[in-house]
């Protein structure tokens, strides 16, 4: 039973039981000390529930907390499923549209992913693709020179998908049918008022790297600009980001295939030196 005790004036109090009001008067001709003891008792009783309560509500939203702050390492998102003709993994590919990603409706611009199984032998010599019926348009309003979701990517980071635009840095994480926008990546150092080309992505340490073209931004001529797209970025799962000069990393891999500037690798071979098991299946 919870009791609460208000007073009404000098002379009287107000006791609540289960919402139900009752009012006594106490008048100052009783001057029983017993009763004015026991209500300071009461009240130190009261005070003492309320504030256990506090503590363990702190203690749950600690727990929360703690509990957010755990990078999900799920992966696949999906689990395989073994059939009698081999293994099926869920799979999705997402569409780069360039120019032609700018909507009929006002400010918007989009995007389709499309979801489906790969079937793998289980003598591993054959594969087959079977697409889902439905194909997922997401859309966004945020642009740059009236360009956006042109999506280079996707990759399944801290136990969601993930893309990213290469005209407005904006990395999305994919709801659904929704494109959440996340973090937005500047281009080169991250003091640059431009968003970044990102082309590639990569899931390493708990992180996950952004990648651009990996090659000197040159005139249409092939003059040099800037070395802003051999940056990268390192995208913490909370969102943190930091900004690392690769211009000596992708030397040495010019070098060592023998390629003279200016002069860009694939993605995905910039992601297997990042990660050296990145697999496209969720």
């Amino acid at each position: 039973m919870f009791l609460a005790f208000s007073p009404v004036s000098r002379d009287s109090i107000r006791v609540s039981v289960h919402g139900v009001s009752m009012f006594s008067s106490i008048t100052s001709s009783i001057s029983d000390l017993r009763f004015h003891f026991r209500w300071r008792a009461i009240t130190v009783v009261i005070l003492q529930r309320s504030w256990r309560s506090s503590r363990d509500v702190s203690g749950l939203m600690a727990a929360a907390e703690s509990l957010d702050s755990r990078y999900n390492d799920t992966y696949p998102l999906s689990p395989p499923e073994h059939t009698a003709s081999g293994i099926r993994y869920r799979i999705g590919v997402i569409a780069d549209l360039d120019t032609n990603s700018r909507s009929q409706k006002d400010n918007t611009w989009f995007s389709f992913l499309k979801r489906g199984h790969l079937l793998v032998s289980d003598s591993g010599d054959s594969v087959s693709v079977e697409w889902d019926p439905e194909t997922v348009g997401l859309e966004s309003h945020l642009s740059e020179k009236g360009r956006g979701m042109e999506l280079s990517e996707l990759v399944a980071f801290n136990g969601h998908l993930y893309s990213v635009d290469d005209r407005t840095g904006v990395v999305y994480r994919i709801e659904g049918n929704r494109a959440v926008p996340w973090v937005i990546l500047p281009d080169g150092d991250g003091s640059v008022s431009k968003g970044f080309k990102a082309e590639w992505l990569a899931v390493k340490d708990e992180r996950l790297y952004v990648g651009g073209l990996g090659k000197e931004w040159t005139t249409v001529t092939g003059e040099f600009v800037n070395n802003n797209p051999e940056w990268v970025k390192l995208v913490g799962f909370h969102g943190d980001v930091e900004h690392e000069n690769w211009v000596p990393r992708y030397n040495a891999l010019k070098k060592a295939a023998d390629i003279k500037p200016p002069a860009e690798f694939s993605a995905s071979l910039l992601q297997s030196s990042v990660s050296h098991d990145l697999q496209k299946s969720f």
